[in-house]
C-alpha cells in the first residue's frame, strides 16, 4: 500500500541517530559558510552530490547491489525537486536575510506533518503533534529573530521563496515515502536524489549567473569534503533509512535541531557569543520535540 508507515514511533536509537544528524547538518552551516567563499552556493551543491554520487555507487558496487532496479521516472521527480529546493532556498538570499530564510525554512515540519495526515497512512496529525510543532518552532524564531529586520517587497519576495522551499522540501520526503518506500532500499532513494539532481544543480547555477570557481585552498577543500561524504553520502544515506522506517512527522521535528546547533556551532567554532536567547531556544525545541513523540 502506497504510504504505509513503518514503526509507529520514535525509538532510542533513532532518536539518538536523529540527534548526531542534526548536529552534523548543523555543522554543515559552518562548512557551507567556509566554502561559499570560493564556491557559488548552488555550483557548491552541484559538486557536493557529484561526490556523494561517486561515493555510493562504489559503496554499492563493493556490495554487489543493482544501481537502478526500478522506478526510475519517481526517482527523477525525486532528483528534480531537490535540486529545485536548493535553487529556490538559496536565490531567496539574494532578497531577504539568512536569519528570515532559516524561520521560514524550518516551518518545513509543519508542512511534513500535514502533508502525512493527508498522504500517508498511519501518520496522523494530532493536538499533541500540534503543539509540540508550535513550541519547537517558537524556539527558532526566537533564537534567530533577533537578526531577521523588518520585511521590506525585496525581502518579502526572498521570504516566499525560502517559504516555498520548506514546502518543497517536505513534498519531497512525502513523495519519497509514498513512492519508493517499500519499492527500492534507502540506497536506491539517495542514489536517485543525487544522480539526478546533479544537473539540475548545474543547470540552476548557470541560470542564476553564478560567478566561476575562485582560489581553492587547503579549508575549502575540507569544507567541500565535509559537504560531499560526511553530509550528502553518510548523513543523507542514514536520513533515509529513518525515512523509509519512521513517521516523518516525528522524523521532521527533530530538524528543529538543526539550527540551533548551527549557532552553537558558531559558539564553540567561529567564537561567537553563547546567549540566553540560545539557551531558551534549545529548551524550547527540546521540550517540542519531546511532546511531537510523546504518546497521546
Amino acid at each position: 500500500m502506497e504510504g504505509v508507515v513503518g514503526r509507529e514511533r520514535i525509538d532510542l536509537s533513532a532518536a539518538s541517530l536523529l540527534t548526531v544528524l542534526c548536529l552534523l547538518w548543523g555543522l554543515n552551516a559552518v562548512a557551507i559558510k567556509v566554502s561559499n567563499q570560493e564556491i557559488p552556493p548552488i555550483c557548491s551543491a552541484g559538486v557536493r552530490s557529484l561526490i556523494a554520487a561517486g561515493c555510493l555507487v562504489s559503496w554499492m558496487k563493493l556490495r554487489r547491489m543493482v544501481l537502478f532496479p526500478g522506478s526510475i521516472p519517481d526517482g527523477m521527480i525525486v532528483g528534480v525537486l531537490f535540486g529545485v529546493e536548493f535553487g529556490v532556498l538559496y536565490s531567496s538570499l539574494l532578497y531577504t536575510t539568512a536569519s528570515s530564510a532559516w524561520i521560514l525554512l524550518y516551518t518545513t515540519p509543519f508542512f511534513h506533518a500535514v502533508g502525512a495526515h493527508y498522504f500517508l497512512t498511519g501518520d496522523r496529525l494530532n493536538l499533541g503533534k500540534g503543539v509540540g510543532l508550535i513550541l519547537a518552532f517558537c524556539g527558532i524564531v526566537f533564537l534567530l529573530s533577533e537578526h531577521a529586520g523588518l520585511p521590506s517587497l525585496g525581502s518579502l519576495v526572498g521570504d516566499m521563496l525560502a517559504l516555498m522551499a520548506a514546502i518543497v522540501w517536505a513534498a519531497t520526503t512525502i513523495f519519497i515515502k509514498r513512492r519508493l518506500v517499500g519499492r527500492v532500499s534507502h540506497h536506491h532513494t539517495l542514489l536517485y536524489q543525487t544522480v539526478f539532481s546533479i544537473p539540475v544543480l548545474f543547470l540552476l547555477s548557470r541560470i542564476f549567473g553564478e560567478q566561476p570557481i575562485g582560489h581553492i585552498n587547503g579549508l575549502i577543500l575540507i569544507s567541500v569534503a565535509y559537504q560531499g561524504i560526511v553530509i550528502a553520502f553518510i548523513s543523507y544515506l542514514l536520513w533515509f533509512l529513518l525515512v523509509h522506517s519512521y513517521p516523518v512527522s516525528r522524523l521532521s521535528a527533530f530538524t528543529f535541531l538543526t539550527p540551533v546547533f548551527a549557532t552553537l556551532a558558531g559558539v564553540f567554532l567561529l567564537k561567537e557569543s553563547l546567549t540566553f536567547r540560545l539557551v531558551l531556544s534549545l529548551l524550547l525545541v527540546s521540550v517540542g520535540i519531546y511532546v511531537v513523540n510523546k504518546k497521546w
